[in-house]
């Protein structure tokens, strides 16, 4: 069975999950120190896991040919820190529309330029259902608690 799908369900459900904590917590103590907290508390949980399964391991070598992915922690640290400003001044489903709707047209820069190794073509339905997500945006925004 192919986990993608499902797996990209769970991704999207924790991501609102931890926006809206991240939002609250955030709103209690600086943005960036709260996302500090909260990456502090995954590395816990991620450091236990591994661990507790040492098959898993580390991989330092991994980690030696390719630093540059650890920039991708850097990334979570200041996406979690803009997330925790925007929640509360746009609320939370204004800033997941915004927060999606970027992902997707910086995916499809990414995927065209074949900058992650792997090039995938622009194609008219594909650019179709973008400008749905985009006016889809524009319309959650317009909306929300912080457009008036």
């Amino acid at each position: 069975m192919n986990l993608a799908l499902p797996a990209a369900i769970m991704a999207g459900l924790l991501i609102a999950i931890q926006s809206a904590l991240i939002g609250a917590f955030g709103e209690r103590i600086t943005p960036f120190v709260a996302s500090t907290w909260v990456h502090l508390g995954g590395l816990v949980v991620g450091v236990v896991v591994v661990a507790a399964s040492p098959r898993l391991g580390f991989e330092f070598a991994a980690v030696r040919q390719a630093p540059w992915g650890l920039l991708a922690g850097v990334a979570g640290l200041l996406l979690v820190t803009g997330i925790a400003v925007a929640v509360s001044g746009l609320g939370l489903a204004s800033t997941l529309a915004v927060v999606t709707g970027v992902q997707l047209l910086a995916g499809f820069l990414i995927e065209a330029s074949g900058l992650m190794e792997r090039t995938v073509a622009l194609d008219p339905i594909r650019l179709g259902g973008a400008v749905l997500i985009v006016v889809g945006v524009y319309l959650v925004v317009s909306r929300g608690p912080g457009s008036g």
